[in-house]
């Protein structure tokens, strides 16, 4: 060591020649090398989510989630996976395997065999596979709350709160720095038919008859629930009805006059936002 020490020592314009080329390529380097404020850190993470309107719990696992999950069991690299089905909606999460050298083919491989999953349910939208990033995640989190009075009263309504929610959206977007903008507790409109047991009995009619109604007009309205007491009916329907006042006119049946008894007659129908899926504190 004292001899190595005596070496440089001996050499000093050596030394302070290649101080100084260390010093400098270290400075270039520094310089032109990529620098990020939030680098993408890839979790070895894929999300697969399904909408389908209107479905129950039930039917999204048996129609949607067990089916993509026979076709995901074939692809080599998944150490695990697990599932979630809820109404209107499937996910399917996996983690893949650590020691899988080409995690890219594993993704490919998941896209395929989705594209591969049969006899999912028409009306099902395509499934949509996401890797999990640092990239996808927010950098800035905006929340928007209604506050009430001291009566308990709210000024401002729910419609007017989402307004005012899609403008933000749009400002952001118009920002070159903004890449993406993503909603989460969005809640969209829906028509919803709140029957009532006591017209139900007068006019001698069931929730089944409504339900058959709306069915045979087969239209496209994702959801929308019957409330009869504590019992809910999920309606999933396949076409676009006009608006509320539509629906109130569907005929059911005829009376003993002959005049028609209209789902109005035996229920309340009018426009609402949807439950929300989930709450976040």
């Amino acid at each position: 060591m004292q001899a190595l020490v005596q070496y440089f020592l001996d050499r000093g314009i050596f030394v302070n020649l290649l101080t100084s080329l260390l010093i400098l390529m270290g400075g270039y380097i520094a310089l032109t090398m990529n620098r990020e404020a939030f680098p993408n850190i890839d979790f070895d993470i894929v999300v697969i989510t399904t909408i389908y309107p209107g479905a129950s719990p039930e039917e999204v696992e048996k129609l949607v989630t067990n089916p993509i999950e026979e076709t995901i069991k074939e692809v080599d690299g998944i150490e695990e996976y697990k599932s979630v089905s809820i109404t209107n909606r499937s996910q399917i999460t996996m983690k893949i395997d650590p020691d899988v050298d080409d995690t890219a083919k594993v993704v490919d491989d998941i896209r395929s065999a989705v594209g591969r999953a049969e006899d999912l349910p028409e009306d099902s939208e395509e499934p949509i596979i996401v890797e999990v990033s640092t990239a996808r995640q927010p950098v800035v989190e905006w929340a928007l709350e209604r506050v009430p009075d001291a009566d308990g009263n709210y000024q401002v309504s729910y419609a007017e709160l989402r307004e005012f929610a899609r403008r933000m959206e749009n400002e952001f977007l118009q920002m070159d720095s903004v890449a993406r903008v993503e909603r989460k507790g969005w809640r969209d409109a829906e028509i919803f038919v709140d029957v009532n047991p006591d017209k139900l009995r007068r006019y001698n009619v069931s929730t089944g008859t409504i339900v058959q109604a709306l069915a045979v007009r087969n239209v496209n309205f994702p959801g929308g629930d019957i409330e009869l007491g504590k019992n809910e009916i999920t309606v999933r329907t396949v076409e676009e009805f006009e608006s509320e006042n539509e629906i109130a006119r569907l005929p059911l049946r005829s009376n003993d006059i002959g005049q028609s008894v209209t789902i109005g007659d035996v229920a309340r129908v009018y426009e609402h936002f949807e439950k929300p899926e989930y709450l976040e504190y």
